[in-house]
């Protein structure tokens, strides 16, 4: 058995270069290398935008790096690769692409498809974030995905991406119109803290169902006792957000509404129309016979 640690998604800013990584451990958690490794870029559409293979590596070399035992990345956006150029590289658009790594750890055990969702987001998305972080976690508590010292309880960029993009479809969900497509066309300058509030929902359902999991609601041993009850503290502040959202969004909204009257005459060929349509049976006009009303 192999378990393989990656982020599910990795956020890397327009024209940069980030490293996209994933370790292999085996069932006692310790780092192991692959006997197989190989990697699949697609977009959202499934093209396919790129392949690689650590162990036969394509004509050109491979781009997959061993950094350790049980430890590789492929650095995307990386100028230097074959592909790409300095000013036109892997990272220039802002899109989403998906990597499919298939790994097989010891010899024997069964391959294992590993999905990443890589972001390449502007630098206007990127400014968001050390905002939000300032409200949704000021204690700046700490992640680690290593099995031998696990502690899944803060944030990471890609989360507080996803949270802000969770709010974005929150706020798409109220009527009226307008809808934002992307964190870029959403007017965070002027109304930024209704998009962090609706993040700060999305981010504070996340931790509460992971409180759901984790909470110790009653401990005793010995005559010493603790309690560890989160969840019901998070669900209450996520029900306050959402009532203040059901108003706040819709009144939000209107400042993109164009208001105004319309006005209505009726002309000429209106009236003549009533009254070709009333006129009884045998009736003149203008000395013309009307055969029957309307």
């Amino acid at each position: 058995m192999c378990v393989v640690i990656a982020n599910p998604i990795e956020v890397i800013l327009r024209r940069k270069r980030e490293r996209v990584e994933l370790k292999l451990f085996d069932k006692d958690g310790n780092p192991v290398d692959a006997t197989e490794l190989s990697l699949e870029v697609t977009t959202l559409g499934d093209q396919v935008v790129y392949t690689d293979d650590y162990i036969n590596p394509p004509p050109g070399g491979t781009r997959i790096v061993r950094e350790g035992v049980g430890c590789y990345y492929i650095l995307w956006g990386d100028p230097n690769a074959p592909a790409n150029t300095p000013t036109n590289t892997e990272t220039t658009q802002c899109r989403q692409l998906l990597f499919v790594w298939c790994i097989t750890g010891a010899d024997g055990t069964p391959p294992t498809n590993v999905v990443q969702l890589i972001k390449v987001s502007s630098a206007r998305a990127f400014a968001l974030l050390p905002q939000f972080r300032l409200q949704l976690d000021k204690a700046v508590k700490a992640v680690n995905a290593d099995p031998q010292n696990f502690c899944p309880l803060g944030y990471t960029e890609s989360d507080l991406m996803a949270y802000l993009e969770g709010g974005l479809q929150l706020i798409n969900a109220y009527q009226p119109y307008p809808t934002f497509c992307t964190l870029d066309a959403f007017p965070a300058s002027k109304f930024g803290q209704t998009l962090f509030d609706a993040a700060m929902i999305v981010g504070v359902n996340a931790q509460t169902l992971f409180a759901i999991d984790s909470d110790i609601e009653n401990w005793s041993d010995q005559g010493n006792s603790f309690v560890i009850n989160h969840q019901p503290k998070l669900a209450a502040f996520s029900q306050a957000l959402a009532q203040r959202l059901d108003t706040l969004i819709p009144k939000m909204k209107l400042h993109f509404v164009n208001s105004g009257s319309i006005h209505t005459e009726v002309g000429p060929n209106w009236r003549l129309n009533v009254l070709l349509n009333s006129a009884p049976d045998g009736a003149l006009f203008r000395n013309n016979f009307i055969a029957g009303a309307g």
